[in-house]
């Protein structure tokens, strides 16, 4: 743990890879072919575009660390499809298998270990990913970045560092976090959880229409007033929509 710490401060190269090349991506393809198991994160740009992708991969094998790039071309049938068979590792995994299956199509074949829903069958007031790096291992890691543009290019190095650290302690907290839910007798709750987890996120929900453009206060309008928010509503929707 402690060089894991360490490398934290070291330069790019030697925290991570950054994979955005051929060669750099049949690495990556060989190392997880042989890993046990893989931890996965993903970025978005829903907070910047209205139809929101996939924008950085992030996951951690066996104490290495590889963010990909999914918006420079490269092939990434190949990845997906090792990862589909390896067991995995996400924390709140819900939003980003929607997005992986949405973005490109990518569904999980085994067993999926969530660390926050691991923390909240353990009652943990506190379930967010860093509040539990903090309890388990008594490390801070910070949140700027949280809400960048993962879709510009290129992305900074405190970007990057950012990114990394969402899936860099996530192997050895699903151990700590496996360990007290089979002191608490919880192991099938949280198995079953995940596996409901995963199927939910698997099926498509439509949006009821209804529900779609819920405003805060509108409860305090008329039904004039109403009609003509809501065709402002449909406006802005449209304007939207077009400029992505």
């Amino acid at each position: 743990l402690m060089q894991e710490i360490e490398s934290l401060n070291t330069p790019e190269s030697e925290g991570f890879t950054y994979v955005r090349e051929r060669a750099a991506m049949e690495t990556l393809i060989q190392r997880m072919a042989a890993a046990n198991r893989v931890a996965v994160d993903t970025e978005a740009d829903s907070l910047h575009n209205y139809f929101e992708k996939v924008c950085l991969v992030q996951l951690s094998l066996g104490g290495e660390h590889y963010l990909v790039d999914p918006l420079c071309g490269l092939d990434l049938g190949g990845l997906l499809d090792v990862l589909a068979d390896k067991p995995l590792i996400l924390h709140g995994g819900d939003y980003d298998l929607r997005m992986l299956r949405a973005s490109m199509g990518f569904r999980p074949r085994r067993e999926v270990f969530d660390t926050m829903i691991a923390a909240q069958l353990l009652g943990l007031e506190q379930i967010g990913l860093a509040a539990l790096i903090d309890r388990s291992f008594a490390l801070t890691i910070g949140k700027a970045g949280q809400k960048s543009d993962w879709s510009r290019r290129p992305l900074s190095e405190k970007q990057l560092r950012y990114a990394v650290n969402d899936t860099r302690f996530l192997e050895r907290l699903a151990d700590r976090l496996r360990g007290e839910l089979g002191e608490r007798g919880r192991v099938d709750w949280h198995r079953e959880s995940c596996r409901a987890m995963v199927e939910s996120s698997g099926r498509d929900h439509a949006r009821d229409p209804e529900d779609a453009w819920r405003i805060k206060g509108i409860g305090r309008l008329t039904r004039r007033q109403l009609a003509y928010l809501r065709e402002l509503w449909r406006w802005r929707d449209q304007q939207a929509r077009s400029a992505n």
